[in-house]
C-alpha cells in the first residue's frame, strides 16, 4: 500500500463524513453490532481514561442508556486518572489483573510495552466486518492497516481527526493588545511578549507547561530534516541512526552523551551534540519564563485559565472550547494562538512528518470478559453522527447545536461538557467544524486536512521491539525518565555534561546492548523493504 493510496483513502473518508446525510436518515443511527442487539444481558463496562471528568458526563451517560436500553443494554463506568498518573496506574492495573474492559493507551504511554507482553486483545476480527457496520464505516481497511503492529495485528481502536494536531502556544490576546504589540509571528515576538509579562504582570507566569511534557517541540530547529541521520527514541533517550546515502545500510548509531569522537562520524550539523540539539540551550535560557516548580505542574491549561499564566502549550483542536472557557472564566480575557513551527505556520506543503498512525487509542485488556460487548459499544458509537456527537459534544440543545450537517455551535452549557475526544471519539469521518472559529483557525484546520501537508520521514514506520531486551529497556527507562523531565523543562544549562554523566551510568545498565539491538532491528527493517 503506497502512502498516496493511504492518504487518498483517509482524506476521502473525511470528506465523505462531512457531506453525509443527517444521522436521522441513517438506518444504523441507533443500531448495534448485530442489528437489534435484543436479548443481550445487562452489562457494565469499566473503562480507564485520564484528565478531569466532564461535569455533565453523568447526564450524557443517562441519555446514552435511555437511547440504547432496548439494544445495547449497556452501562459505562469510567475511572478518570490524573494526567500525570495514568501511565503508571495502567501498568499497576494490568499487573494486578484488575477487572477493566477498555483503557486509553498509546505509544507515549504503555502500548509499546504491553502489546508484546500479550496484555491486550487483538481486534482484527471486528474491523471490515459486516456484523460491525459502525466500525466498518469509520475505519477503512487502509486506516486499520496503518495502525497494525509489527506482528501484523491491530490491538487498538485508533483515534484521530487529522494526522497531526498542530502544536501551538495559546496566549492572552487581551494582554498583547494591552501592551500595544502586533500579533505574534515569531519567537522573537513571543519573547518580547514574555518580557512585558514579567515586567508588568507581577506574579503571573509567562508560559505554563505540564511538568511531565515540558517544552515538547517548542524552540526545536526548523531546518530541513536529514534523510540519512534519523532520530529514534528508545526508553526515553534519543538515538541517532546514521544511514548510507542509499538508505539501505545502518552505518552506526550514536546516543546522546556519547564521546565527541562518535559524534564526529556524523555529517554536519550532527557532528557535535550541541549542534544536533540546539533547542536544549534555548530551553535553559527560557527557564525564567516558567513556573519555579514547573515539574509539579499537572495541568497547564487549568493554571492558565485561573489567570496565573499568560500563555500555555496546547494543540489547535481545542481552540474553540478553550477560547470560550477563558472568556467565560475571566472577564475581558481573550485567546489567540501562535503556531511555533515555522513551515506549519506558513502552511507550506509537506511540512508535517507523520507515520500515518494514530497517536491516541483505546486498548482492551485480554483479561476482559466483555470484549465483544465493548466492541459493540464502539460499533454503536461510530455508527452515526447522532451517537458519536452525544459523547464528543454532549446533549444537543443543551451543550451544542448543529449548524448544517457538519458544523457546530457551542452553547453556554458547553463549559460543563468538554470531553477529550482524542481519548474515545475522534474519527476523520465524523468531524464537526466550529462555525465561530475565526478565519485564521479555519485555514489551519483546512491545512491539517490536506494530504499534501504531510510526508513520511525515513524510518517513520519503524517500531522498536523491546521483547529481547526487556530488562535493559526497563532499567534504562526508569533511570532516564526523571532526567528527561528535567531536561524538557530547562533545568540543565550544562546539559552536555549531564548527558555525558547519564550515558556512563546507563552503560552499566546495558545501553550498548540496546544500541546493538536498535542497529540490528533497523537493518532488518530496511532489509525487509521498510523505508
Amino acid at each position: 500500500m503506497t502512502i498516496r493510496r493511504l492518504m487518498t483513502a483517509l482524506m476521502t473518508a473525511a470528506l465523505a463524513g462531512t457531506t453525509a446525510a443527517c444521522a436521522g436518515d441513517d438506518p444504523a443511527a441507533s443500531g448495534s453490532a448485530d442489528a437489534s442487539g435484543k436479548d443481550l444481558p445487562p452489562v457494565t463496562l469499566k473503562g480507564m481514561l485520564f484528565g478531569d471528568q466532564p461535569k455533565d458526563l453523568p447526564l450524557v451517560l443517562e441519555e446514552f442508556e435511555k437511547r440504547t436500553k432496548d439494544t445495547l443494554n449497556t452501562k459505562l463506568s469510567i475511572e478518570w486518572n490524573p494526567v500525570s498518573d495514568h501511565k503508571q496506574k495502567v501498568k499497576l492495573m494490568m499487573a494486578a489483573g484488575e477487572e477493566m474492559d477498555f483503557v486509553f493507551d498509546a505509544e507515549f504511554m504503555n502500548l509499546k510495552e504491553l502489546v508484546p507482553q500479550g496484555a491486550y486483545a487483538p481486534l482484527d476480527q471486528y474491523y471490515n466486518n459486516d456484523a460491525y457496520p459502525g466500525l466498518k464505516k469509520a475505519f477503512s481497511p487502509e486506516f486499520v492497516e496503518a495502525n497494525k503492529r509489527s506482528d501484523g495485528h491491530i490491538y487498538t481502536i485508533p483515534f484521530t481527526q487529522y494526522f497531526y494536531d498542530i502544536q501551538v502556544i495559546y496566549l492572552r490576546k487581551d494582554l498583547r493588545e494591552k501592551y500595544g504589540m502586533p500579533p505574534i509571528s515569531s519567537y522573537e515576538d513571543l519573547q518580547k511578549f514574555y518580557e512585558r509579562v514579567l515586567a508588568d504582570e507581577k506574579g503571573m507566569t509567562p508560559l505554563a507547561l505540564r511538568g511531565v511534557s515540558g517544552y515538547q517541540d517548542i524552540l526545536a530547529s526548523d531546518e530541513p530534516e536529514s534523510r540519512t541521520v534519523r532520530p529514534i527514541l528508545v526508553s526515553g533517550i534519543p538515538y541517532l541512526v546514521h544511514l548510507s546515502d542509499d538508505l539501505q545500510t545502518v552505518k552506526n548509531v550514536v546516543i546522546a552523551g556519547d564521546p565527541a569522537s562518535e559524534w564526529a562520524k556524523l555529517p554536519a550539523p550532527f557532528s557535535t551534540m550541541k549542534t544536533t540539539f540546539p533547542q536544549y540551550d534555548k530551553w535553559a535560557m527560557w527557564r525564567k519564563y516558567l513556573e519555579k516548580d514547573v515539574l509539579s505542574q499537572k495541568d497547564q491549561k487549568a493554571f492558565f485559565m485561573s489567570g496565573k499564566a499568560a500563555s500555555y502549550h496546547g494543540t489547535l483542536s481545542s481552540y474553540a472550547a478553550d477560547r470560550k472557557k477563558l472568556q467565560d472564566t475571566l472577564a475581558g480575557a481573550d485567546l489567540e494562538f501562535f503556531v511555533f513551527r515555522k513551515n506549519m505556520r506558513e502552511m507550506k506543503p509537506q511540512s508535517i512528518g507523520t507515520n500515518y498512525k494514530s497517536n491516541n487509542s483505546i486498548a482492551i485488556p485480554v483479561t476482559s470478559e466483555n470484549i465483544d460487548r465493548t466492541m459493540k459499544f464502539f460499533d454503536w458509537l461510530f455508527a452515526s453522527r447522532e451517537n458519536h456527537d452525544l459523547f464528543e459534544h454532549g446533549i444537543p440543545g443543551k451543550h451544542w447545536e448543529a449548524v448544517g450537517d457538519t458544523g457546530i455551535k457551542l452553547l453556554s452549557e458547553s463549559k460543563n461538557y468538554t470531553f477529550p475526544g482524542y481519548e474515545l471519539t475522534w474519527n476523520p469521518t465524523l468531524i464537526r467544524m466550529n462555525t465561530e472559529l475565526d478565519d485564521t483557525a479555519k485555514r489551519y484546520f483546512e491545512y491539517s486536512a490536506k494530504a499534501d501537508s504531510y510526508y513520511a520521514p525515513v524510518l517513520a514506520k519503524f517500531t522498536f521491539d523491546n521483547s529481547g531486551v526487556k530488562g535493559e529497556f526497563a532499567n534504562i527507562a526508569s533511570k532516564a525518565e526523571p532526567f528527561v523531565q528535567q531536561l524538557k523543562t530547562g533545568q540543565f544549562p550544562d546539559w552536555e555534561d549531564q548527558f555525558t554523566r547519564l550515558n556512563g551510568e546507563l552503560k552499566a545498565l546495558g545501553l550498548d546492548k540496546l544500541r546493538a539491538e536498535v542497529q540490528k532491528q533497523v537493518q532488518a527493517y530496511l532489509d525487509g523493504g521498510g523505508q
